[in-house]
């Protein structure tokens, strides 16, 4: 018979085979419970593809050349390092960068000198828009804590505005969508934020050359600035230029999309900078390259609801870039298109719709950051809207990376 002090290995023996037991069943069930990065909504598996090499033949029908990151696709899953060589930048999860943490590397901070600047596609303050404002009687109406706030925040931010404001004029004609609003809403726009619209868009004539100008004159009572159109040729070709923590940063606008030539600007007569024959835009980045650290193309171009870019956007892209742009935005799909890049400069070809009617499905406020040294970081806050509010429906992204 075992005895008192003989039965005590036994036990500490069985004990430790519970214990065992009990660690495999809470290990197996904290493991389930985890959140699988790779599906957690707006957290899917990137794809890559080269850009081709100036002057290399693009199929239309076959995708670009190049390092290339769908908005619909977010960054890989934390623990993914997606690397490519030649013209290919690397793309790396948040958090994963070599050498410096992401933290370290990037702060939107004021004491590390990092400049931060918002973008955001297609504004329309729309029926729709202006009730779900009214009714909440401030701009918390339109947008939620997390949009406002990072507007807000931003060294600057940076719209296209689908409209003129104004209240003369008389409708385009034969143009199925006509946009005006009433000057005195341009008050909405700094409460958002918004230090900076461009007008080269295929709206902002809708009511003609009066409303035009009574656009220009509302934007500037509220002491928003505009590019992409002016009262002259070289006023709407002028770019705009901002010190921010000791760097220079340089904006310019203009449009492939009108909806007829005389919408053009011209020596004597207001309108719109475009940019069919790319020759002057593109003289105007080599200019902004002698005075400016960082410079930004925003263009109207592309086809509405194509999520795709149109083999012109690519070219075109490609030639701002090799000008000097250092990031090339665009608008007007009104819904998103791919995040790419050529030559290790990121291409945003369409931001969509931000505040426009009374639903989004699918939409982003980017985010460049923009380090001492030279480092440029984008990020995307996705977003949808229903009944006039446009809404966050996920955490900042990091689509691109560069030391």
């Amino acid at each position: 018979m075992l005895t008192e002090v003989s039965k005590r290995p036994v036990r500490l023996l069985l004990c430790s085979i519970l214990l065992v037991f009990l660690s495999s069943c809470v290990a197996k069930d904290n493991t389930q419970a985890l959140p699988d990065a790779a599906n957690t909504p707006g957290d899917r598996p990137s794809q890559l593809i080269a850009v081709d090499a100036p002057g290399e033949a693009q199929s239309p029908s076959s995708p670009p050349d190049g390092d290339f990151l769908s908005p619909q696709e977010a960054k890989p899953a934390p623990s993914a390092e997606t690397e490519a060589t030649g013209t290919v930048s690397v793309i790396r999860a948040a958090g994963e960068s070599e050498g410096k943490s992401e933290q370290e590397a990037f702060s939107s901070s004021d004491s590390d000198g990092t400049i931060r600047l918002a973008f955001c596609g297609d504004i329309l303050l729309s029926d729709h828009v202006l009730s779900a404002y009214d009714r909440a009687g401030n701009a918390g109406g339109i947008l939620d804590d997390v949009l406002l706030q990072a507007g807000r925040d931003a060294d600057l931010f940076i719209a296209n505005e689908e409209f003129p404001f104004g209240t003369g004029g008389v409708p385009a004609p034969n143009k199925q969508f006509t946009f005006r609003v009433p000057p005195e809403r341009s008050a909405i726009f700094k409460e958002l934020g918004i230090d900076l619209v461009t007008l080269a868009n295929n709206h902002s004539l809708d009511y003609g050359r009066s409303c035009l100008q009574e656009t220009f004159d509302a934007l500037d009572r509220v002491s928003i600035d505009y590019i992409g159109a002016g009262s002259n040729l070289s006023r709407a070709m002028e770019r705009k230029t901002y010190c921010i923590k000791g760097k220079t940063i340089g904006f310019l606008a203009a449009s492939r999309v009108i909806p007829e030539f005389s919408w053009n600007a011209s020596k004597d007569q207001s309108g719109l900078f475009t940019t069919y024959d790319p020759t002057a835009l593109i003289e105007e980045i080599r200019r902004a390259e002698d005075t400016c650290d960082f410079t930004v193309v925003y263009l109207h171009w592309g086809l509405e609801r194509h999520t795709e870019p149109e083999a012109y956007q690519i070219e075109l892209a490609k030639q701002y870039i090799d000008a000097g742009a250092d990031l090339v935005i665009g608008a007007h799909p009104h819904v998103l298109q791919p995040v790419q890049t050529y030559r290790n400069v990121p291409i945003a070809y369409s931001l969509g719709n931000y505040l426009f009617g009374s639903s989004i499905p699918e939409t982003m406020l980017l985010l460049a950051d923009l380090s001492p040294d030279g480092g440029l970081r984008l990020s995307k806050i996705p977003a949808s809207a229903v009944a006039g509010k446009t809404v966050s429906t996920g955490e900042e992204t990091v689509l691109f990376e560069r030391p």
